[in-house]
C-alpha cells in the first residue's frame, strides 16, 4: 500500500472510531495511564535508559526505586512523566506550537538530570552532530535561534494544510535537524510529535525501543536529514498510528459487545431462587 492510500486508510479508521459508543471515563484513565507509561519507558529506552516496562510501571506508580538501577534513569522517568503530562494539558487547552511551549517541554524532560538546571530549557550553545556521524554538524548555535523561529511559522502555516500524520512526522524531523537542546532532544521531539498527532484527533504512538524498531527508526530519520528524502520517515510514523488506530477499534468493539451482551443479560426473565 502506498503512502497516499495508507492515509485515507488512517482517516477512514479515524472516523470508524466515532461509530461506537465511548468507552466509560473510568477505563479511558486507565487506557490513557497505560499509554504514559508505556510512553516514558519506550522513549527513555530509545536513548539507553535501562529501567524495563516493568519497573518504570513500578516507579511511577508507587513510587519505588529500583535495586541498582542508576538514579539517573529513575530521574529520568520521573521527568518525562512530568513531561508528558504537560504536553497532554497542552492539547487540552488547543496551545499552538511556540518556543515556549517547546523549551518548556524540554524543561520537564531534562529537570532533574541536566548537568547544568539553567540548561534546562535552554537552547545549546556547543557545537554538536548525530552520534557516529561527526562530518554532519547539526546547526551551529548562533543558527539553532532563527531555525527555531522559522520551525514555528513552519509549523502555524502547515498544521491545516499537510495531513495531520504528514505535520506530525515533518515536524519531528524538521526539529531533530536542529537539535537545539544539549540534552533530551529525542525525548522532547517524540512528546512533540504526538502532541500533533493528538491535537489533531488521532491516537498518541510509541516508537518501540528494541534494535530493529530503533534502528529503523534512525535510519528513516538519518535518510530525510542527509538526503532530504521524507517518504520513509513519514510512512514510518503513518504506519504506527494506522496499527494504534486498529488497536483503538478492537478495543471499542469489545466494549460494544460487553454492553450488548449486558443489556440481554438485564432484559432476561426473573428466576426464582
Amino acid at each position: 500500500m502506498d503512502l497516499t492510500a495508507l492515509l485515507k486508510q488512517i482517516d477512514a479508521k479515524k472516523e470508524q472510531m466515532g461509530t461506537y459508543r465511548p468507552l466509560s471515563q473510568a477505563d479511558m484513565r486507565a487506557i490513557e495511564h497505560e499509554k504514559k507509561i508505556a510512553h516514558v519507558w519506550s522513549s527513555n529506552a530509545i536513548e539507553g535508559n535501562t529501567l524495563t516496562l516493568y519497573e518504570t510501571t513500578s516507579i511511577l506508580e508507587t513510587g519505588m526505586t529500583v535495586h541498582e538501577k542508576p538514579i539517573k534513569d529513575v530521574l529520568e522517568a520521573i521527568d518525562l512523566a512530568d513531561a508528558y503530562d504537560y504536553m497532554m494539558d497542552l492539547v487540552q487547552h488547543k496551545q499552538p506550537v511556540t518556543e515556549t511551549m517547546i523549551r518548556d517541554l524540554n524543561r520537564f524532560v531534562t529537570a532533574k538530570t541536566t548537568r547544568d538546571v539553567q540548561n534546562a530549557g535552554a537552547y545549546r550553545v556547543e557545537k554538536a552532530w548525530p552520534a557516529g556521524f561527526p562530518e554532519n554538524a547539526y546547526p551551529p548555535p548562533f543558527e539553532i535561534r532563527p531555525a527555531m523561529a522559522d520551525l514555528v511559522t513552519w509549523s502555524r502555516t502547515n498544521q491545516a494544510r499537510l495531513h495531520p500524520v504528514v505535520y506530525a512526522a515533518e515536524l519531528h524531523q524538521r526539529f531533530v535537524s536542529i537539535h537545539p537542546f544539549i540534552d533530551g532532544n529525542g525525548r522532547t521531539v517524540r512528546l512533540l510529535m504526538n502532541f500533533a498527532l493528538v491535537e489533531n484527533g488521532l491516537p498518541l504512538i510509541n516508537i518501540q525501543p528494541d534494535k530493529a524498531s530503533r534502528d529503523t527508526y534512525m535510519k528513516a530519520l538519518y535518510t530525510s536529514q542527509q538526503i532530504g528524502e521524507h517518504g520513509p520517515f513519514v510512512r514510518l510514523v503513518a504506519d504506527y498510528v494506522d496499527k494504534e488506530l486498529d488497536e483503538r477499534i478492537k478495543i471499542l468493539q469489545l466494549n460494544e459487545k460487553n454492553l450488548q451482551d449486558a443489556a440481554l443479560e438485564t432484559n432476561l426473565p426473573h428466576r426464582p431462587k
